[in-house]
C-alpha cells in the first residue's frame, strides 16, 4: 500500500499516521536569471552553473486516528533528515520539514485528524543501499546510472605523492600515509577525524552520468568510492 512515508528511518505508520495523498513527482527548476536586453526580443538566460537546481517542496497529506498522538508527532515531524515516499521507494530525498502543521478535524465527533507535511527537499533523489565500488587497477571505468552527476566520497589507499584522475578532473595528493578521503559532498579532504585539505590540490571530482575513467600515478593499492548516485 502507498499509505506511508519514512522519515529518518521511521515509517509513519508505526506512529499511527497514514498517507492519504502522496507528493506529486516534481522536477526541480534550473537556477537561472532572465535579463531583458534592449533592442532584442525575449530575454537572455544565464544559468548559475551546470546542474544547479532550486529546492522542491513535496507535500504528504496524512491522517491520524487519535488526537492524543499529536504531541508525539509534533516532536517527531521537525528538523532535517532523509525522507522516502511510498510512491518512489528505493531511495530518498534530503529534506527539512518547514511548515506549520494544522491538525484538522474531519467530522464532528470523529477522532480522526487530517494534516499536511511539507518537506522542503534538495532537488535530487538519492538511490539507497548502493554498495561501495572498489578499484584495484588504474585506468578503470565507473558508470554512473543517475541522471545527474554524483558527488562521491573517494578513499585512496596508498602512500607518498599520488595523482588521481577522475574523468577530466586531476587531483594531486601529497604525503599520503595509509589512506586519504576526498569528500566531494562536503568539499573536504580528511583521514578519519583529521583534516587533510593542505594535502590536496585540484577540484573535488564528480562522477558524470555515464562512463567515468579512473586512473592514478603513484603507490596506490586500491581506491574505494561511495558513489552517491542521484536522479532528478
Amino acid at each position: 500500500m502507498n499509505d506511508w512515508f519514512d522519515w529518518n528511518g521511521t515509517r509513519c505508520t508505526t506512529k499511527g499516521i497514514h498517507v492519504l495523498e502522496q507528493p506529486t513527482y516534481t522536477l526541480p527548476a534550473e537556477r537561472s536569471t532572465f535579463t531583458a536586453v534592449p533592442g532584442r526580443s525575449g530575454s537572455l538566460t544565464t544559468l548559475e552553473g551546470d546542474e544547479v537546481y532550486d529546492d522542491i517542496v513535496l507535500t504528504a497529506t496524512c491522517i491520524i486516528d487519535c488526537e492524543s498522538r499529536i504531541p508525539t508527532l509534533s516532536a517527531w515531524l521537525k528538523g532535517g533528515g532523509n525522507v522516502t515516499f511510498a510512491n518512489r521507494p528505493g531511495g530518498f530525498y534530503k529534506a527539512r520539514i518547514v511548515n506549520q502543521i494544522a491538525f484538522e478535524k474531519i467530522l464532528r465527533g470523529n477522532p480522526h485528524r487530517k494534516f499536511a507535511v511539507n518537506f522542503r527537499c534538495q532537488p535530487f533523489w538519492y538511490q539507497s543501499n548502493v554498495p561501495d565500488i572498489t578499484i584495484t587497477q588504474s585506468t578503470s571505468t565507473v558508470t554512473n546510472p543517475g541522471t545527474v552527476a554524483s558527488e562521491p566520497i573517494i578513499t585512496v589507499y596508498g602512500s607518498g605523492d599520488i595523482t588521481l584522475a577522475v574523468g577530466t578532473t586531476i587531483v594531486e595528493l601529497t604525503e599520503v600515509n595509509g589512506s586519504i578521503t576526498i569528500d566531494s559532498e562536503i568539499l573536504e579532504c580528511y583521514k578519519g577525524v583529521t583534516g587533510c585539505n593542505a594535502q590536496m590540490s585540484g577540484d573535488f571530482p564528480v562522477l558524470v552520468s555515464g562512463s567515468n575513467a579512473i586512473s592514478w600515478i603513484g603507490s596506490v593499492s586500491r581506491v574505494v568510492i561511495q558513489p552517491n548516485w542521484r536522479f532528478l
